[in-house]
């Protein structure tokens, strides 16, 4: 849920280039702007981000606590600072959430039911419909529960 703020954060942050100059909003955070360049402070937790927007659209955002986020027309990946990533589909309204374990497997879970486990480029996953999927060494296929 965390890495779910932090990337509703980081699309926050994103939309800061309509500001001007520096303002203090409503919360007490300090936003300023400068062309393709923004950075907000929040007093009550002292974690700044500064997010970049590049020339294919694509805002950067840093925090000073290690998170970082990349988000385009309300899609996006964010990473916080223990290496987990989430991911949201602007279009769709999907979001996964990508967490990988002291043994290397990645867990991913997504909000319409999709479960994976991966490692090496192989696993398991299960669709929201039923369907299991697996890719091994010597397998690859779907069957339908």
């Amino acid at each position: 849920m965390k890495i779910l703020s932090l990337l509703a954060c980081m699309l926050f942050a994103s939309s800061m280039f309509a500001q001007e100059d520096c303002v203090k909003n409503l919360r007490g955070e300090t936003v300023c702007k400068n062309g393709q360049t923004a950075a907000a402070v929040n007093p009550n937790t002292g974690n700044a981000a500064v997010a970049q927007k590049n020339q294919n659209g694509v805002t950067t955002t840093q925090t000073s606590n290690g998170g970082t986020a990349r988000t385009r027309n309300g899609s996006g990946v964010a990473q916080g600072p223990n290496g987990t990533t989430a991911a949201v589909n602007g279009r769709t309204g999907n979001a996964a959430v990508a967490q990988k374990n002291q043994n290397g497997v990645t867990t991913t879970q997504t909000t319409n039911g999709g479960k994976a486990k991966t490692k090496n480029g192989m696993g398991v996953s299960q669709g929201p419909g039923g369907t299991d999927c697996a890719k091994g060494k010597n397998h690859e296929g779907c069957t339908k529960k």
